[in-house]
């Protein structure tokens, strides 16, 4: 168990970890499956995530705690092989009750990352059913965030990126080669959605990274190990998927 969480978590009273764990227990694949030195550092990183960030939601919509630890569980997952635990720019997530759209778009999104306001916005719904659903590589909550960690890591200076830039630029090698068998209908793994540019093809590749990982190495072994480097991690090895 790391030291580091071990001392953070001591900050935590033992109801508030204890709550944790049943949310995520219920509602996580990944985190029910990980060892029990895992899971301690998993909830204590996500209260980390949910105690930094700003949630807010439609009026009418109650915001319990449970759906915020739901939707922290999303960042922590993608991240735990990783040293950051919280966003720094998009930090601010609202949530609504349902499928929402902008002023003089006629377009409806379930979720998006708003880069004018700094606002990730996700409707309840798509949430909820990302998680309900673990095996179909459609996750909203995931998606989103990866968006969130592509912006960020573009904004950081060298010494500070989220992601190895030697990784990075070895996934966007087989990043660019998927995107165009999407776009000649010879991916057996992404979705189409994912042919829209590269952002949105990192999203989607985490989704079925984490939902469908042994179909997703198979298909596409090359993809699926950059992407591996990338988040130090490999959801294949359910108990223990951080790289030492």
């Amino acid at each position: 168990m790391s030291i580091k969480y071990k001392l953070i978590g001591s900050f935590f009273k033992e109801q508030t970890k204890n709550e944790c764990h049943c949310v995520l227990f219920k509602t996580n694949t990944y985190y029910k499956n990980l060892s029990e030195d895992h899971k301690y550092t998993f909830r204590i990183r996500t209260l980390i995530f949910l105690w930094t960030t700003n949630f807010n939601s439609e009026p009418e919509f109650s915001l319990n705690n449970s759906m915020k630890i739901i939707i922290s569980s999303a960042f922590v997952q993608i991240t735990f092989g990783l040293k950051i635990n919280t966003l720094n720019t998009f930090n601010n997530i609202f949530i609504t009750h349902k499928s929402y759209s902008y002023k003089n778009n006629k377009a409806v999104f379930d979720g998006d990352v708003n880069l004018y306001t700094k606002k990730v916005n996700m409707s309840w719904p798509a949430i909820k059913k990302g998680f309900e659903i673990s095996d179909d590589a459609i996750n909203l909550s995931i998606h989103e965030f990866g968006h969130c960690l592509i912006f960020e890591n573009a904004e950081k200076s060298y010494f500070s990126k989220i992601f190895n830039q030697s990784d990075l630029e070895i996934w966007k090698i087989h990043a660019t080669e998927n995107f165009y068998k999407i776009k000649s209908k010879k991916n057996k793994v992404l979705r189409n959605y994912a042919g829209t540019n590269l952002i949105e093809l990192f999203s989607v590749a985490l989704e079925a990274f984490f939902e469908q990982s042994e179909y997703f190495e198979y298909n596409e072994p090359q993809l699926y190990l950059s992407m591996a480097n990338l988040l130090k991690q490999d959801p294949r090895n359910k108990l223990n998927p951080i790289f030492k």
